[in-house]
């Protein structure tokens, strides 16, 4: 009894801070909370979709990108002295609250907007599965 108990709060611990989100909940919060432009919405939703699968808790475990939006732990979080990082720690892309999710997300989307020319190519999903019409992503948001 003892071990299911405690394989229960392994279980259930993690999970009361995390969120899963559904697309248009996140569409109407990136707009509406967040203030992301109308047109990043669908890219953002499709980034998120093959990043995290809309989990606020996603870990790679192969990169260690974190988070909703997979944040690179080798640039932007944890190292609190590298020049372009968020100054967030990695842990913290892995609640249930997106605020410095987001401030990150928009400050790496600049960098690579500054450097590349396309802010969403910071994300490896964007030129394999983002990088055209994706309203199809939101078509059902009413957004």
């Amino acid at each position: 009894m003892v071990v299911y108990k405690a394989a229960f709060i392994l279980l259930v611990i993690p999970l009361a801070y995390c969120r899963i989100y559904d697309k248009c909940t996140l569409a109407r919060e990136l707009l509406n909370v967040y203030k992301f432009p109308r047109w990043q919405i669908p890219t953002w939703i499709c980034i998120v979709e093959h990043e995290s699968h809309f989990n606020t808790a996603a870990i790679n475990s192969q990169t260690h990108d974190n988070g909703l939006f997979q944040i690179s732990q080798i640039y932007w979080c944890d190292p609190p002295n590298h020049p372009q990082g968020c100054q967030v720690q990695c842990s913290k892309l892995r609640d249930d609250d997106i605020h410095d999710d987001v401030t990150c997300v928009k400050k790496v989307y600049d960098e690579f907007q500054r450097t590349k020319g396309n802010g969403f190519k910071a994300w490896t999903t964007y030129d394999a599965y983002c990088n055209g019409n994706n309203d199809g992503y939101i078509k059902d948001c009413h957004i």
